[in-house]
């Protein structure tokens, strides 16, 4: 009896059991419950979709490229009024990620000072920069 109670609680056994608690419990439940929207709710969300890629088509920037690939603004519009409801509503939410083209500025000072980190941390450790030609 005395060595089936140590085999039950030996520390192996107890972190082993906390951690797959843990993890169980961490996972997500799919059993939520929510409205399901009317089709009144589905076409006002389709036109609003709809208008926010329409705003983003018309950008010069956006404008210039389809022009550049051979598209007409008209015919771009026309393919995103046949898309069904769910591609109209994960291009509308994605818009907003459109690059603008940008001069990559940002992207160069970004690696600037993570590099300024580094160089700063490994003299604060004591370890030696040597850069040879």
């Amino acid at each position: 009896m005395q060595k089936l109670r140590k085999a039950l609680f030996s520390r192996q056994l107890v972190w082993y059991l906390a951690m797959a608690m843990m993890l169980i419990s961490s996972a997500p439940r799919n059993a939520d419950a929510g409205l399901i929207p009317s089709q009144m709710a589905a076409d006002g969300e389709r036109q609003a979709d709809i208008i926010k890629v329409q705003a983003a088509l018309e950008s010069k920037v956006v404008a210039q490229r389809l022009t550049d690939l051979g598209f007409s603004l008209e015919e771009v519009k026309a393919k995103v009024a046949t898309f069904s409801n769910d591609d109209l509503h994960t291009l509308a939410t994605n818009v907003d990620q459109l690059d603008g083209g940008g001069d990559g500025l940002g992207i160069i000072i970004s690696l600037l000072i993570i590099v300024l980190l580094v160089v700063v941390i490994l003299q604060v450790s004591g370890h030696k920069i040597i850069i040879k030609k």
